[in-house]
């Protein structure tokens, strides 16, 4: 029997979509927390595993290792295609789903850098302030095309719930202000309304903003 998928993860990252999958797929797996505030991702240990030092990371049940959310929900959707999550390489809407999925992870995902982190963007600690809110203008314009091309009701495609849905959701937990974000972009609070309603989704967020145990 395969052993089974072991996520590294810490608290609100990117790993919170990650597992979300595995737990709508309902594969075994167990998970290793990484203490980002003190340091451990950048440690021997990890860095062997993952030499990007990002979280998340999977190690998979053959034992290889894979880095980047998007990635590994790929591999994940399509490693168990009958959840039909990931559209199969031969299916209409695999065009349309790589690209979003691409466009959130490229485009989306590094402007929260931006904002929660704006020293990394510059020498300068007075532009720390002029970098955050740009960050911030860019997050709008980023959701705003997501709201436009949301096309199903309430999930992004017509087809219903894929692995689109659980990566937008969590873009919004790292929303300063979700309320808003939701009523300047109705389509996309609509979605991630329904998908924080789906148990894997509820199960994780949970786990995710709960205190770790001392």
């Amino acid at each position: 029997m395969l052993a089974p998928y072991t996520l590294f993860w810490e608290r609100l990252s990117g790993a919170i979509a990650p597992q979300v999958m595995l737990e709508e797929l309902d594969v075994s797996h167990c998970l290793v927390h990484v203490d980002m505030t003190a340091g451990d991702h950048r440690q021997e240990a990890y860095r062997s595993l993952n030499p990007v030092m990002r979280i998340p990371a999977l190690r998979l049940p053959d034992g290889k290792v894979i880095g980047e959310s998007s990635a590994i929900m790929l591999v994940l959707g399509e490693a168990h295609a009958g959840s039909d999550l990931v559209p199969a390489p031969d299916d209409p809407n695999r065009p349309e789903f790589l690209f979003w999925l691409t466009s959130m992870a490229a485009n989306g995902y590094p402007i929260f850098s931006r904002a929660w982190h704006p020293e990394q963007f510059t020498t300068n600690a007075e532009a720390n302030e002029s970098v955050r809110q740009r960050a911030e203008s860019h997050l709008a314009e980023f959701f705003a095309v997501m709201d436009g091309a949301i096309a199903g009701n309430p999930y992004f495609l017509a087809r219903g719930f894929t692995a689109l849905d659980i990566y937008l959701a969590m873009l919004s937990e790292w929303s300063a202000d979700r309320q808003a974000l939701f009523e300047a972009n109705p389509h996309v609070g609509e979605l991630c309304r329904a998908v924080r309603e789906r148990p894997a989704y509820r199960k994780v967020l949970e786990m995710h903003t709960a205190p770790l145990a001392a």
